[in-house]
């Protein structure tokens, strides 16, 4: 068959963390040389896996994005240092999970620093920061904020249950300025048996601009 020209290129040389890391492992006297062999055995094959998929996904979705959108292409993307220091830090991030909808996240966020130049350089390094320090529940809790009509409600009443944990997560969003507190001013120190996240807050514009770089582009 012939080759296709576009597809990702394949891995044709050690990967030189590795390689690095070996050594290093390999200079411990005594335990070296063992901890090399398990280094190399247990945790960079599933390492380069988690890398070569992240890099997959991201080519692929770069080339759907190529196909619709007029007068993108994948190769410009070489000389564009915004992207290109917004791609190093979201695959920092994403080797350092392996959770789907944290990828998700990322891929998306890179799809909108190619497709939304209305976002500031800062902001969007701040939100892919915040990427990497949320938790599942983080982004879950915003987005039933930003639309409770079409959030499932089993994951809803889920969310209400678990209100010691997404006490915690509602008042860390707020904090960070990504919610508006509905509560009365006296009323923000006082423990309450209702969960936060019932409360009636909003997103904040800040929240609602975090939302939309995380989503796939329209």
């Amino acid at each position: 068959m012939p080759e296709d020209k576009n597809a990702l290129p394949t891995r044709t040389s050690a990967d030189y963390a590795h390689t690095i890391a070996k050594a290093a492992l390999s200079a411990i006297p005594v335990i070296g040389g063992t901890a090399a062999e398990i280094f190399a055995l247990v945790i960079a094959p599933p390492l380069e896996l988690r890398r070569d998929e992240w890099l997959e996904e991201l080519y692929c979705a770069l080339k759907s994005l190529e196909e619709r959108e007029d007068g993108f292409k994948i190769e410009n993307l070489s000389q564009d240092e915004r992207f290109i220091s917004a791609t190093l830090r979201a695959t920092q991030i994403a080797l350092r999970t392996h959770q789907n909808e944290k990828r998700n996240a990322l891929r998306n966020a890179l799809l909108n620093v190619v497709c939304d130049k209305t976002l500031d350089e800062e902001t969007e390094t701040f939100f892919l920061g915040l990427v990497e320090d949320f938790t599942l529940t983080h982004i879950e809790a915003m987005r039933l904020l930003s639309d409770k009509q079409t959030f499932p409600e089993n994951r809803r009443i889920r969310l209400q249950q678990e209100h010691v944990f997404t006490n915690v997560i509602v008042l860390d969003l707020n904090l960070r300025g990504l919610l508006i507190d509905p509560r009365p001013y006296v009323a923000r120190n006082r423990d309450s048996s209702e969960p936060l996240i019932t409360a009636g807050w909003l997103l904040s514009p800040l929240g609602t601009k975090f939302l939309k770089f995380i989503s796939a582009p329209a």
